[in-house]
């Protein structure tokens, strides 16, 4: 096997055998690069650094017995730069942060240094995390792998189009609303967001500190297994051996209405894949979810603001807020934002209050259904629509459709688990993503529940280097 598809886990194994060094892996993968240089995947790499670690990781290698505190010895990962990494900017895509140095790696990315991984550059992103294209218009426009005039998702595209493409095993991002699922479904690998909360959330440019989270890309869930075990508080234990047996929710109300009709029948093939394993699929109704969603998305958009005021506070940042978002690159976002600034929207205690009863009652809506249908999981696509083309003119692209993160918005509100997982190609050769969402604190669950649906079939194809 080639070396840059080893998946983590048996990229790790290779090292601990030494079957070749950290140099040599990551040698092969900046070479392997070398052949994407079109997918436009890195805002920032420091080359030289990257090598530099990889032979202190030789070293480490050549010098260690078994040793927990080194498990991740040479493992390459990408950081999503909207992630705190000292030694490189946290520019957020956006040109008033392109030049913010932070002082602390964020704890959660440190945690994984500190056992050896290596950072192999800073993965592109929608401006700001607040949108779906990823054409930005500071780093330019970031391809999908399947397809490089197709947009690669958002707002992680980088960190997806990374993993998809072979450049690394596993990369980092953070998902608000659907920005670590949606990727993962268009580039045609596993993404998952934890239970909000369970991972530490500090050094990131926030989106919305309510829904914030961190989250890994990886080809295969077994990895994504692996990366949680070391990213969060540990999740509930879930014996799921097999899905024979297993109550999996459906609610085509919402999630499946207009469908694309090249997402459809790889979807109808992966609900048919579910119940010749076993499983139960069950009719369930999540009443209210379409306008509920919408009514609490604008009511939180406002505390921007102040997230990212906060997010500048704490790493000492010399820029203000103001200067941010007056130097925000896409001009319909930095009227949004310049808008809501001048009004001080997010200044408004009686609409905070409204907007904490609500989420409230949404989480509640979504508990009562998982416990009056008794099922583990619910299933849905995961976008509605295949990828799409580049907009030829980033400023007219905008944040892209907001179908894109129709169905993984919802249990981003509802601060449940959710896993995107690989369910087949389109009639076109685009990938189409599967979600499964959890209740709350079910990570564990979730993650057996994907990882026994990704062994239904095999894997997909590798998309193939332009040249």
């Amino acid at each position: 096997m080639a070396l840059q598809d080893l998946t983590v886990r048996s990229a790790l194994a290779s090292l601990e055998a030494r079957e070749f060094t950290p140099t040599e892996y990551i040698a092969e993968l900046l070479d392997w690069q070398a052949r994407w240089t079109q997918l436009n995947v890195y805002t920032a790499q420091d080359v030289s650094a990257l090598r530099a670690a990889s032979q202190q990781a030789d070293l480490r290698q050549t010098q260690r017995e078994a040793d927990a505190a080194e498990s991740l010895n040479g493992l390459p990962i990408a950081v999503k730069d909207n992630i705190d990494c000292v030694g490189y900017c946290t520019s957020g895509g956006t040109p008033g942060l392109k030049d913010y140095r932070p002082d602390v790696t964020a704890p959660l990315l440190q945690r994984f240094l500190d056992q050896g991984a290596l950072v192999t550059g800073k993965a592109g992103l929608h401006e700001l995390a607040a949108g779906g294209t990823c054409a930005n218009l500071v780093f330019g426009s970031i391809r999908n792998p399947y397809n490089l005039n197709m947009v690669p998702g958002g707002s992680s595209g980088g960190s997806a189009a990374a993993v998809a493409a072979r450049l690394v095993p596993a990369a980092l991002g953070t998902d608000t609303a659907g920005s670590v699922r949606a990727p993962a479904s268009h580039c045609g690998c596993v993404g998952f967001r934890p239970t909000t909360g369970r991972y530490d959330t500090t050094g990131m440019v926030p989106g919305s500190s309510r829904l914030d989270t961190m989250g890994w890309f990886a080809r295969t869930v077994e990895d994504i297994q692996f990366l949680d075990r070391l990213s969060g508080t540990t999740p509930a234990p879930m014996a799921i051996a097999t899905l024979r047996g297993v109550r999996l929710g459906v609610p085509r109300r919402y999630f499946y209405d207009s469908l694309h009709s090249s997402v459809t029948p790889v979807i109808e093939r992966a609900l048919e894949l579910l119940s010749r394993a076993g499983a139960q699929l069950i009719e369930v109704e999540l009443p209210d979810v379409g306008p509920s969603t919408q009514r609490i998305t604008n009511a939180i958009l406002p505390e921007f603001h102040s997230d990212l005021g906060a997010y500048l506070s704490r790493g000492g940042a010399s820029i203000t807020v103001a200067e941010v978002t007056a130097a925000v690159a896409d001009p319909v976002l930095r009227g949004t934002l310049s808008h809501r600034l001048g009004t001080r929207q997010h200044l408004n205690p009686a609409a905070r209050e409204e907007l904490t009863h609500a989420l409230q009652a949404f989480k509640e809506m979504y508990e009562r259904a998982f416990v009056s249908s008794e099922c583990v999981a619910f299933v849905v696509p995961t976008c509605p629509d295949p990828p799409y083309p580049i907009p030829a003119d980033p400023t007219l692209g905008g944040m892209g459709p907001v179908s894109m993160i129709r169905n993984t918005e919802p249990s981003s509100l509802a601060a449940l688990p959710s896993l995107s997982v690989p369910a087949g190609l389109t009639a076109e050769g685009l990938p189409v993503g599967i979600q499964f969402d959890g209740s709350s604190g079910a990570d564990a669950g979730v993650l057996a529940i994907g990882r026994l649906f990704e062994a239904l079939f095999p894997r997909l194809p590798a998309p193939t280097p332009p040249f």
